[in-house]
């Protein structure tokens, strides 16, 4: 396909409105309530840094990391025993099927005509992820509430399309963004910078730019695509997870969904009210991970799969074979009070890895049993890019003065592509059969500050933080780790 000048195009402009809003919850979402030093940044609080981490989401004194994506227990066939981690591999079915996907798709591609379209056409964003941006004057709790949003799509999003939160803020009187950018701005409803008539009962905005761009490819001559973005949030009548649950629903209203059929479709973020409830979804749904599953494989499937412009009749074509079947990795490791899980799921091309163990009483920083340094030693199991599994170990060192430490992550190995592990030892090297990563403590948690490539996002596991674990995400290595000390 070629593509003419910029000159050749057309601008258009698209705007969702009246996204209303249920009573406020208490923030449940892995946001631990540590004690902080006075006049030291709250640990507990995110930052535009950790905008491609895995999300940590804390839930019934368990603390979940990555993506909602673990099996069910007992669903996997036992597969080998890599030193302390007992290791299953197998198939689930556990996605939503390609039926009730195309038909989302279609209904939701409908919603959007134009000259060009007559029938409708899949709105996403244009060749690259766009960078999200807080307007001027936003606390510290706003910003890290707008960057969780953005950990929990970026969960199932591919890798190449996940969003970055700028640490630049955005100007607060600015309609229009540039391109490449998605502007949120946190105000009372009287105060947002959107010049139409503002409805009462409105709590959230979305407005969205999209250019078309002149190609030579029949039937349509014109693919239109997502520029820029706004999103307005009246956070004075927004509390707890309801707050999390209408920026999701906002950025992804910027990122092409739209308001679909409740009552053919109650199981997401962008039904605004349930059918026979009332309530917003959600409220009752995924919980802290927010995004159920049909959300989930829409964003995968849009911006993995489908061409842009996709008009609904090519939607099932474009999409191809797409299977409600997830193939998982999963160890387990034991630690007093509770096991600590941990494993990766692969579906139609997309690895999502997740790490879970029971929430600690305090920080390592304030555990009275740990003294000024402390190690941790483990597995490590996940899928290449070609999903041929891979297992290690994995070693976690940490001097608890300075709150820093290293990650290693040895013996790797790998074993035939769709095939379950084997014995420890009996695998193919992986590259040079190690990696290396320098780490951050921030309260309960831990992160990359050098080393080699990847995202390694990590937390301490056990009331006295016997056990660790977290995730990894590589081009070429997708995995999950735990241990104890």
């Amino acid at each position: 396909m070629s593509r003419y000048s910029i000159a050749l195009s057309l601008t258009l402009v698209g705007l969702l409105a009246a996204c209303g809003g249920g009573g406020g919850q208490p923030v449940t979402d892995g946001r631990p309530l540590d004690p902080v030093t006075e006049g030291t940044p709250d640990p507990s609080l995110l930052r535009p840094g950790d905008s491609l981490q895995a999300p940590v989401v804390a839930l019934d004194g368990r603390v979940h990391v990555g993506a909602d994506v673990a099996p069910p227990a007992g669903a996997l066939l036992p597969s080998a025993r890599h030193g302390a981690a007992a290791v299953s591999y197998g198939t689930v079915e556990d996605g939503v099927g390609a039926e009730v996907l195309r038909a989302y798709l279609e209904a939701d591609a409908g919603l959007l005509t134009n000259k060009q379209y007559p029938d409708g056409y899949t709105r996403r964003f244009g060749a690259h992820p766009p960078v999200v941006r807080v307007a001027e004057g936003a606390t510290a709790e706003l910003i890290g509430e707008t960057v969780r949003a953005v950990q929990l799509i970026n969960a199932s999003l591919p890798h190449n399309w996940r969003l970055r939160v700028s640490d630049d803020p955005g100007p607060d009187d600015l309609f229009r963004p540039a391109d490449g950018q998605i502007l949120v701005e946190f105000a009372a409803l009287e105060e947002w910078s959107h010049p139409d008539e503002q409805p009462a009962g409105r709590v959230g905005l979305a407005r969205w730019w999209s250019e078309g761009i002149r190609a030579d490819e029949a039937p349509h001559p014109w693919i239109f695509t997502t520029v820029s973005g706004h999103v307005w949030i009246d956070h004075t009548r927004h509390t707890g997870r309801d707050l999390l649950e209408t920026l999701v629903h906002e950025l992804l209203h910027v990122l092409g969904r739209r308001h679909p059929d409740a009552s053919r479709f109650p199981d997401t973020i962008m039904s605004t009210l349930h059918p026979e409830s009332g309530e917003r979804i959600g409220s009752s749904g995924p919980l802290g991970h927010v995004l159920h599953p049909l959300d989930r494989e829409a964003l995968h499937a849009v911006y993995g799969r489908l061409k842009p412009s996709a008009a609904p009749h090519r939607i099932a074509d474009d999409l191809g074979a797409w299977a409600a079947t997830s193939h998982h990795i999963r160890g387990v490791v034991h630690v007093p009070g509770g096991d600590i899980t941990f494993g990766v799921a692969w579906n139609n091309g997309l690895s999502r890895p997740w790490t879970s163990g029971l929430k600690p009483e305090t920080t390592p920083a304030n555990n009275p049993e740990l003294s000024d340094s402390a190690s941790w030693s483990g597995r490590l199991l996940g899928f290449t890019s070609a999903m041929e599994s891979v297992g290690g170990e994995a070693r976690l060192d940490v001097n608890l003065k300075s709150l820093s430490g290293r990650l290693n992550l040895t013996g790797l190995e790998t074993w035939a592509a769709h095939m379950s592990p084997g014995d420890v030892g009996t695998g193919t090297a992986w590259g040079d059969g190690d990696l290396a990563y320098t780490i951050a403590i921030r309260g309960n948690t831990f992160s990359q500050t050098g080393g080699d490539e990847g995202v390694v996002t990590g937390v301490f596991f056990g009331l006295s933080h016997e056990g660790m674990g977290g995730t990894l995400q590589r081009d070429d290595l997708t995995a999950s780790f735990a241990g104890t000390r």
